[in-house]
């Protein structure tokens, strides 16, 4: 398991953070969600442009327009379930998936963090956003996934 911290390892990107210097100085940065309001070819090359070093980008709506740019760069990305999504339906849908439990209904949560069915869904994953609560309950699992763990600790992201 690899632990991916908010704001240094995972940032956002969005029409108002594309020009922060701030973040443009953080040397590697590990996962890009991209979030923009209204996307465009010109937005996201200028994202692969300003973080040459990474490689792995994260998705929540727009998929189609992300893909179509995506597709011909050596880049990865993930779908991330969006609030509320049913979980059956975002599984069905989407292969290379960052999954956000934070985002799962009340009754799809409580199936989706029962232990049997929690590491069904780390077996066919390679990223998580977790609590603290969740992750130091499933600490000795995660020890021994080779996936990457994103701790929502309130922070933006």
């Amino acid at each position: 398991m690899r632990t991916t911290e908010i704001g240094t390892d995972y940032i956002t990107i969005d029409e108002e953070s594309i020009n922060d210097k701030r973040l443009q100085k953080i040397p590697r940065v590990h996962l890009i969600k991209l979030a923009f309001e209204r996307p465009t070819d010109s937005k996201v090359r200028k994202v692969l442009d300003l973080f040459p070093k990474t490689n792995r980008y994260v998705i929540d709506d727009n998929i189609k327009l992300y893909n179509n740019i995506l597709k011909y760069t050596n880049k990865k990305y993930y779908v991330e379930n969006s609030v509320y999504s049913s979980a059956i339906t975002f599984f069905k849908k989407n292969n290379k998936v960052l999954v956000n439990f934070g985002n799962f209904s009340d009754v799809d949560k409580k199936y989706l963090l029962d232990i049997s069915v929690f590491e069904d869904v780390l077996k066919n994953t390679e990223v998580i956003i977790i609590d603290q609560e969740n992750y130091e309950k499933f600490k000795s699992v995660l020890e021994k996934w080779s996936g990457n763990v994103i701790i929502n600790n309130g922070k933006r992201f």
